[in-house]
Parts: structure tokens; sequence; C-alpha cells
């Protein structure tokens, strides 16, 4: 969101309401918009208070601030339960069929600010393309190349080949900034994401080795278990090459207990979280489910965009693994 736009838990946009405490400050409307409660809400406050924003001086009553900060949300809209009942207690929406009704010169100006429920939709519609965006461009970078992946911890990430940059992203509230050589590209969608690929596979000949797959076994949760170092049966890896692997997870993953061997989780006696969720749900594979690509329960890094500085061997043998399709699994 832009700085201007301070959005309350449930949605309504502060800095757009009449009561809210900066407005009141340059032209006090409370008045006019206690009418417009009256003709739109068919509410009647007697005295329209000034608020200071549900961040600053809470409601004490409100459903929906307390469930947003019971689940440690900014806002509805980053819920996956959005709209649920909670919700609805504090929507200020109105059908789009009704609003055919309104005067929207009135709408745009005093109720406008309520329009919660068509807001935080859109909120999320956009986060969801993001969201595929953010993971089609590491499945892309990681398939396609070996590189170095270095981030700055706060907004930046960029894709070396030893010092030479490859792609950098900025990552921004409501889109990403691809940058490829000296062009610049706004990404929200995966069609502009498509023709950041074409730009960057022609600047840059595509180096990822596979590694081998004589020995391919796949996990119920996409995994692939003879890449894997807890895996006790046959591996792809040497005694040398897994002490190298280790290292991998190690600098990848912080302390674990890497000597834990593991039969896979096709044997009935596998008692993994993700293991437990598909016997729950009543299903035999990860991917059948509809949360697969966003569940952290399956993948050991999830494959989106990041901030953090990883090396190439480390993607190749702690990350890539662990993500279903980019070993031929």
């Amino acid at each position: 969101m832009s700085p201007n736009q301070e959005l309350a838990m449930c949605g309504c946009r502060c800095d757009l309401c009449k009561a809210y405490a900066p407005n009141v400050e340059k032209t006090d409307q409370r008045k006019t918009l206690a009418q417009m409660w009256n003709k739109y809400y068919g509410l009647d406050p007697s005295v329209m208070d000034t608020c200071d924003g549900c961040r600053v001086d809470p409601d004490p009553d409100c459903p929906v601030h307390a469930c947003v900060l019971e689940k440690g949300l900014n806002h509805c809209g980053d819920c996956g339960d959005f709209p649920c009942k909670v919700f609805y207690q504090r929507c200020g929406s109105f059908p789009e069929e009704k609003k055919k009704d309104f005067d929207m010169d009135e709408y745009n100006e005093y109720i406008l600010a309520y329009d919660n429920e068509t807001r935080l939709k859109e909120y999320k519609t956009k986060r969801e393309q993001l969201r595929k965006v953010s993971e089609e461009t590491m499945r892309f970078m990681r398939g396609k190349y070996a590189l170095d992946e270095v981030g700055n911890s706060k907004d930046e990430l960029a894709f070396l080949d030893d010092k030479e940059t490859v792609l950098t992203i900025y990552i921004r509230d409501e889109y990403y900034d691809f940058t490829v050589g000296q062009e610049v590209i706004r990404v929200t969608d995966l069609d502009t994401l498509e023709k950041v690929k074409e730009i960057i596979i022609a600047s840059r000949t595509p180096n990822r080795k596979p590694l081998p797959k004589t020995h391919i076994h796949i996990s119920n949760c996409g995994c692939r278990c003879d890449l894997c170092v807890h895996n006790k049966g046959e591996t792809s890896f040497n005694a040398e090459e897994r002490n190298f692997v280790v290292a991998c997870h190690k600098a990848v993953y912080g302390d674990y207990v890497w000597e834990m061997n593991c039969s896979g989780c096709h044997f009935p006696d596998c008692t993994s979280e993700s293991a437990h969720c598909r016997k729950g749900k009543g299903i035999d594979k990860c991917w059948a489910c509809e949360n697969y690509s966003t569940c952290l329960k399956t993948a050991g890094w999830p494959p989106e965009i990041h901030t953090r500085t990883i090396t190439a061997d480390q993607v190749t043998y702690a990350i890539l693994p662990y993500v279903k399709g980019q070993y031929g699994n």
C-alpha cells in the first residue's frame, strides 16, 4: 500500500473516512457523514466521534480487531478464511447490483472508505497473482540456471554467475521490478514474467546440469528420496558426496539431526507431518491437495522470491530435491 492509504484491520480506508482525526482537523464533515450513514446503512449516530484508527485507538468490542491480532495478521485480506462470519460483522460493502441505485458522487465521497470486502478481495487477487509470479520465477531460475542467490535481507535478490549479475529482483508491496542488464521491467502477472524469461534466456544460456536419474524415487509429498540426505536406501551419492550434501543442508536449514534415516513416506510407519496431513484429508499424494504449492509441510524451502544469500550448490542439493517437478519428479 502507498503511504497515504491507511488500512484498518477490517479493510476500511482510514484516510478516506471523514471521521478520521487528520481529516477532521482539516475539514469537519462528521455531521454530513452521519447523514450518509443513515442513508446508506440505516444507522443514525447521534454523535460521530473523531477516530484515530483501530491501530491507534481500537474498539474493544470489535471482533475483527481481536481476530486479526490473535492470528498475527496485518488485516483480514491476509487470512486464508477471508471472508468469514467474523469479518461480516464489520463488512461495509454493498453488492454491485445495489450500487447502481446509489448517488455515486455521495458514495465515493462518504462511503467508499468502508467498501472493505471489495477492497480486500481485490487485494487477495493481486497477492495471489504475485504469489504465482514469485513461485514461477524461482522454479524457472533454479530449473534453468545454477546461480548464487544473493539477497540483502530486505527487498532485493540478485542471481549471480560468479560475479556477473544475471537478474536482480526488487520486491515491492504490489509488484516486482526485474532488472536484466540495463532493462527494468515491472512484473505483476505471469504474462509479463514470460516476457522476462525470454529476455533472460536470450541474454544468458541456461547452465543447469541435471543430477543423475538412475535411482529416481519420488515420495508421496513430491520430494526426490534418492537425492535426500535422510534416505537410508539407495541414493545417488557416495559417502564423500553425501558429506558435501549434508554441509549444504546445514548452511540452508541450520542445526538439525542430519544422521536421521528415513524409509520414505510410502511406508506405513511414516510419522512425518505431511503424512498425517494426507491421512486426515484422505489423499495419497500431497500434490492432489489444492494447497500444495503454498504448503510448508511438503517442502524444505518454499519456492518463492526471498532475500537470503544461498550458493548455487546449496540450491542444487538442499532445495531442489524437495521441490516437485525440478528434478523430473
